[in-house]
């Protein structure tokens, strides 16, 4: 399978290409005839075909009986400077609806031996409902960052990790204003995939209270992030953080109102993270960032 891809790339066809990959499984039939009962004595016949099964397509088509062939197909998402063969990097044939994250991810190994960057890999739902050890977390350890698919029932609040709220897939901090937090709750596949404009900027008003990733993994492996509120460049301004911190209020400066730069930086310009009142947070915060977050926590990422 390697073959085709290694022939172009030696011959710079895949300059172009960013790492952005697709991954999908489609039906493979066989010859054979799945197992049946026998006609007069009921007993059942089975298959030829031993290892094959029925694989049941996302859409209301009819089950087809073969093998599912997990593809990843090189892609892009966004226009690239220059052409480049949309190849299939990589195949497994397996029994339909066993081990899905691992075949994709058996797929992906190879690419990083042939010099080939990872960026973006975009899969369907049922890779959404893979548990992070099976394919999220080996992905994420090859390079890749995950665009997933959610069900009505996954958008909106997932979880959490660490006293940090999980969103959509993203990490935010625990005091963000619940009209943001819940805002893709209980909204169908139409309302996500071509959002008013109120939705879009709800989603975009998430964005100064995600917490922020920092530029490496610790000695163990973890993700780190920061609260929003932390470093030299905050994206929210947070009373508890500044008294846990003991940050008293910042000193006067003069800003030139001409100068966007110098208006967005500005604490006034950023949102105020509001704590309850009266605020019984009195436990002692990270000095400087959140703690290390498992590779698997936030393994979704919705675009």
């Amino acid at each position: 399978m390697l073959t085709p891809v290694r022939w172009p790339k030696g011959r710079g066809y895949l300059r172009h290409f960013r790492g952005d990959v697709g991954i999908d499984t489609t039906a493979t039939p066989v010859l054979a005839r799945p197992p049946r009962a026998h006609r007069s004595t009921g007993e059942l016949i089975a298959s030829t075909e031993i290892t094959a099964g029925w694989h049941h397509s996302a859409g209301n088509g009819p089950p087809e009986y073969g093998y599912s062939a997990t593809l990843t197909v090189a892609a892009r998402t966004r226009p690239a400077l220059g052409s480049f063969p949309q190849l299939a990097l990589g195949l497994v044939l397996d029994t339909p609806h066993k081990r899905i994250g691992a075949n994709a991810i058996t797929t992906l190994k190879p690419l990083p031996t042939l010099g080939l960057p990872a960026a973006f890999a975009v899969v369907d739902r049922a890779y959404t409902d893979q548990q992070p050890a099976h394919f999220a977390q080996p992905a994420r350890e090859l390079g890749y960052q995950l665009a997933l698919d959610y069900k009505v029932d996954q958008r909106g609040v997932q979880g959490s990790a660490h006293g940090a709220l999980l969103i959509d897939g993203s990490l935010a901090c625990p005091l963000i204003p619940d009209r943001l937090a819940q805002a893709t709750t209980g909204l169908d596949d139409a309302a996500i995939r071509t959002p008013s404009q109120e939705l879009t900027a709800l989603i975009a008003a998430r964005e100064p209270y995600l917490l922020r990733l920092k530029q490496s993994a610790n000695a163990d492996g973890n993700i780190r992030y920061q609260c929003p509120a932390a470093g030299t460049s905050p994206s929210v301004t947070c009373p508890r953080f500044d008294r846990l911190h003991q940050r008293g209020p910042s000193r006067p400066s003069t800003v030139d109102l001409t100068d966007a730069r110098q208006r967005a930086a500005h604490p006034a310009a950023k949102p105020r993270v509001l704590p309850p009142t009266p605020d019984h947070k009195t436990g002692e915060l990270p000095k400087n960032h959140a703690p290390g977050i498992g590779r698997g926590a936030a393994e979704r990422c919705i675009r």
